[in-house]
């Protein structure tokens, strides 16, 4: 069963470098360089503990620049921090897409389908907007497809799709890639002026919720 919980807690990388020094001394400011969010949303983990949240959308050529980026700072985050993706479920596609990812998760095969199936849209132009040619990807990665199908229409991944969109409404998202820090705030590229100035308020954020 995937609850809430289980789903918010979709590790994807280890402990974590911190951006540069220089970084971290910059002054940022509500409002400008992130939202705060009031109220907070609990992440619901343990006192001490720091949830990072990437909202994100696998057809946004924003997101799939973003990816390398994240996932290279991702995988030095300090014991302390929770790394996480929240697929957006804007429109029908989005939440077929927010499907793949769901049902990935469920299986345990996050890792054979995350990122080729960003390669596939963006890099080999593969049209992914139809459960069955999803299902062809799925195959291709040597995957079960009939699991997936099922598990992509599963009351798991169903409830999984609600609470994505609650919680994307509750973070005050409007558009992705964006990121969400111990559900204090929000960060996006057009507050940050670039996906590296993402990360490096990001690490601000961590390091006073710390």
């Amino acid at each position: 069963m995937m609850n809430r919980r289980r789903f918010m807690g979709a590790l994807v990388g280890g402990s974590a470098l911190l951006a540069s020094g220089a970084g971290l001394a910059q002054s940022f400011t509500a409002g400008l360089h992130y939202r705060q969010l009031i109220p907070r949303v609990n992440p619901g983990l343990p006192e001490g503990r720091v949830q990072v949240v990437e909202v994100f959308w696998y057809g946004c050529p924003h997101c799939y620049t973003f990816q390398p980026l994240v996932t290279e700072w991702s995988q030095a985050l300090p014991d302390h921090v929770e790394f996480t993706h929240l697929p957006a479920t804007f429109n029908d596609l989005w939440a077929l897409h927010a499907r793949v990812y769901y049902a990935a998760v469920e299986l345990g095969v996050l890792d054979q389908i995350h990122q080729p199936f960003f390669d596939a849209i963006h890099a080999q132009g593969r049209n992914m907007r139809s459960e069955s040619a999803i299902l062809r990807f799925v195959d291709q990665r040597g995957v079960d497809a009939d699991a997936f199908r099922e598990t992509m229409r599963s009351p798991e991944v169903n409830a999984a799709i609600g609470d994505a969109g609650l919680l994307v409404q509750a973070f005050q998202v409007e558009g992705v890639p964006s990121m969400v820090v111990d559900g204090r705030a929000m960060v996006s590229a057009g507050m940050t002026g670039s996906h590296e100035g993402m990360l490096r308020v990001v690490d601000h954020l961590v390091e006073q919720s710390a």
